[in-house]
């Protein structure tokens, strides 16, 4: 089965979905119990926004 190219669109609406994830896990970061815990989704949230920030790059240098 082959892929269909990425658009533009949909791969900001990748990276909106990415930075929504980092939003939700951030406010969930807040009652964790464990700090070591919530440095820990603090990490991924980060990442979270570094994988959006790259989609978004992409998407900019996408023609479709």
């Amino acid at each position: 089965m082959l892929e269909q190219p990425q658009t533009k669109h949909s791969l900001l609406k990748q990276a909106d979905g990415l930075r929504d994830l980092a939003r939700r896990a951030r406010r969930l970061s807040e009652s964790m119990q464990f700090e070591s815990d919530q440095r820990r989704l603090l990490r991924h949230c980060e990442e979270l926004h570094d994988s959006a920030a790259r989609l978004e790059q992409v998407a900019a240098e996408t023609k479709i």
